[in-house]
């Protein structure tokens, strides 16, 4: 059985695109085949630290989540923001792109499909995404099928590390999502935060192995 449906996934992640500065400039972290063959070889290590809570009442499901990287927040920020290529480190997109840009306003479309059981569910979605370099990235769906989403993520310095602080709102309106129980949904949130953990340490890694 498959259900398709437009709209955002309950967990959509805000964490996607091209780098953006603090200066308003653009960088590139796309990585050519070889190079990412050669540092697939790196072990990422699991993030014990992920603590997900989730509460879901029937209506609104509330995502609350945290979590340390032993990063900069600039180098954090290189992966969150990395809207083009997330379908790359983050195995439940399939894919992502920035559509529209301007200033510290971005629109990002995406599809990506979640499973639950014998159901397969492919979510698409178009989201305002609000930048505050190195500090917070806020976004709202505004097309698809949810009633309502709303994600916050903030990054805040801790010595040598990044404590990743996330927040989400979210009323769908695919009928599947409202009776998911908040075990399975902290199970897909903890495995994407620690996919990109993952990124976050291969390319901080991959920086130093190419000098």
């Amino acid at each position: 059985m498959k259900i398709i449906a437009t709209s955002l996934a309950f967990l959509p992640l805000l964490f996607l695109g091209e780098p953006v500065l603090a200066e308003g400039g653009k960088q590139s972290e796309k990585l050519s085949t070889s190079t990412v063959n050669s540092a697939a070889q790196i072990v990422q290590p699991h993030n014990s630290d992920i603590r997900v809570k989730v509460e879901n009442d029937g209506e609104q499901i509330i995502v609350k989540a945290t979590f340390t990287v032993p990063a900069a927040p600039q180098q954090v920020w290189a992966v969150l923001t990395d809207f083009d290529n997330i379908s790359n480190f983050i195995s439940s997109i399939q894919s992502s792109k920035v559509v529209g840009r301007s200033g510290d306003d971005i629109h990002v479309s995406q599809h990506a499909i979640e499973k639950y059981a014998f159901l397969t569910i492919s979510l698409e979605s178009v989201r305002k995404i609000n930048l505050t370099p190195f500090k917070k990235i806020h976004e709202r769906m505004i097309s698809g099928s949810m009633r309502k989403m709303e994600e916050t993520t903030q990054l805040l310095p801790e010595g040598n590390h990044t404590r990743i602080v996330y927040h989400a709102e979210i009323i769908p309106d695919v009928w599947i999502l409202r009776f998911i129980g908040p075990h399975f949904i902290e199970n897909e949130a903890r495995k994407q935060f620690q996919e990109i953990s993952n990124e976050i340490i291969r390319r901080k890694q991959l920086a130093v192995t190419t000098g």
